[in-house]
């Protein structure tokens, strides 16, 4: 750094967080390269943007942050102190635009030019999101949000900002719910126009994979999001965005948390007083669909209420809902004897009111518990499947992926492996297409068993290795089962 080693003191001196003071000095110097390194650390503030920053008796950093706003419009000044307000892990064009109120190019403009003084980062460019940016340092961000004003504003401020985010968060969360799994959005058909913050410039998506695609890049932002709402009295917020993220919970298998995340949603469903209890026994019967993935025994209980709701509210197809989960709970549980009446009661109410999608994933079930029942009820199994991939072809590919795995799993029970190989390969396939890791880890890990009785060793290790790639990403007792396949598989060593 250039400069008089008194100036250069005197800059690191007034700066406990060192790091940050030192990056934001160099955003200074490189816009203004002229200026005297001394006058970087005594540059005030503007008088327009006092209000946007906290002088006390030893704050750090403020004299290099002062020089950073002072090179700022003052719109993009409140562009940085609105996102130092949010909860998310990082910032794109989109979100700010919703935030602020502004266009897009505007927000975009604001973004470079936080970039430019220091205060951001831009850590990649994602095709779906543009450009992400984060703060250059967690001290910016706190120094950023030190109290100029009273509590009362303070929290006023942040929650108009949340309320904003939340607002552009569901309605990107539905528009894409809409298009993956058209059907579990009609059941409650939220819409966000209904609410407090519809956005001026909502998230198109193109297609259901790149809606799909748009929640999986944004998941990280989106819990944050949800988990903040309930802080600021946003509870209609926090439980519809849960609802609507299903396409992203059914692919990514984020078991820890589904659990947290519908537990929070169902808990604020009951403080919101335009929620009905549809929604309530929706996010009930998600919840316990994580329970189960989770192997909890209180998901038994779970369907149980949820069986008993659906009931007293004269609701068949959600009775029949309740009773699916209570079948595949007792299969989990190794009992396919206790889960065919559930199961056959469930196929036959979908089927008197018409619904054959519902008949379709009942039939998944009924194969599962077919293949458990030993090798008599083998060619059962595989007719289930067949006749569950057929009526999903084209209408939910990631059930039909699901249909598929088991049609493999039980070609190669009856002795087909090449067929039953070969499904398994293009059912990993199609998850992966889905983006579903932990499906597909479960196929390779189906692939390398199969290798593996085959006393093909070399193939099995190469399923194993590949399941472990999906598994570590979602799943730690997945991971740790296929990494313990592997170690006993592991190659003698040479003397």
């Amino acid at each position: 750094m250039p400069g008089p080693r008194r100036g250069v003191e005197g800059a690191a001196v007034r700066s406990t967080g060192l790091t940050a003071a030192l990056s934001l000095t160099a955003a200074q110097l490189s816009l203004h390269p002229q200026q005297p390194l001394p006058a970087l650390g005594q540059a005030p503030a503007r008088p327009a943007l006092a209000r946007l920053t906290h002088h006390h008796s030893g704050a750090i950093m403020t004299p290099p942050l002062d020089a950073s706003y002072a090179g700022l419009e003052r719109e993009t000044a409140s562009t940085v102190r609105a996102l130092s307000l949010l909860p998310v892990h990082d910032f794109d064009a989109g979100l700010v635009a919703a935030v602020r109120r502004i266009s897009p190019e505007d927000a975009a403009g604001h973004l470079t030019a936080l970039t430019a003084a220091g205060l951001l980062e831009s850590p990649g460019f994602q095709e779906l999101r543009g450009s992400l940016y984060r703060f250059a340092s967690p001290e910016l961000r706190k120094q950023i949000l030190e109290p100029a004003h009273g509590a009362e504003a303070d929290n006023d401020e942040a929650r108009d900002v949340l309320g904003q985010a939340l607002g552009w968060a569901l309605s990107a969360a539905t528009a894409a719910d809409a298009l993956v799994t058209p059907s579990h959005h009609r059941t409650l058909g939220i819409n966000p126009a209904d609410l407090l913050h519809p956005p001026q410039h909502p998230v198109h998506h193109a297609d259901a994979d790149s809606a799909l695609s748009w929640l999986t890049a944004q998941s990280e932002n989106l819990l944050a999001l949800v988990r903040a709402a309930p802080l600021h009295g946003l509870d209609t917020y926090a439980w519809r965005i849960v609802y609507s993220m299903w396409p992203w919970w059914r692919a990514a298998n984020r078991i820890d948390e589904w659990i947290e995340l519908h537990a929070l949603a169902l808990t604020r469903v009951g403080h919101d007083p335009s929620a009905g209890e549809l929604a309530e026994r929706h996010l009930l019967g998600t919840y316990g669909l994580g329970l189960r993935m989770n192997e909890d025994p209180t998901a038994l209980h779970t369907f149980t209420r949820l069986r008993e709701m659906a009931s007293q509210a004269g609701d068949a197809l959600g009775e029949a809902q309740a009773l699916c989960e209570l079948g595949a709970t007792h299969l989990q549980r190794g009992d396919a004897t206790e889960a065919l009446p559930f199961l056959n009661r469930a196929r036959a109410i979908r089927a008197e009111q018409g619904y054959e999608r519902g008949v379709a994933l009942a039939d998944i079930l009924l194969g599962q518990a077919a293949l458990r029942l030993g090798p008599a009820e083998t060619s059962e199994a595989l007719r289930r499947f067949g006749d569950a991939r057929t009526a999903l072809a084209g209408i939910d590919a990631h059930d039909a992926a699901r249909a598929l795995a088991w049609l493999g799993r039980a070609q190669l029970q009856a002795g087909d492996f090449p067929a039953g190989e070969s499904a398994l390969h293009a059912a990993v396939r199609e998850f992966l297409d889905e983006r579903s890791p932990r499906q597909a880890a479960r196929c390779l890990e189906w692939l390398g068993n199969t290798a593996e009785d085959s006393g093909r060793i070399s193939e099995a290790r190469a399923h194993y290795a590949q399941a472990l790639t999906h598994y570590q990403a979602v799943n730690g007792a997945d991971a740790d089962r296929v990494r313990d396949r592997l170690a006993r598989l592991a190659p003698p060593r040479t003397a």
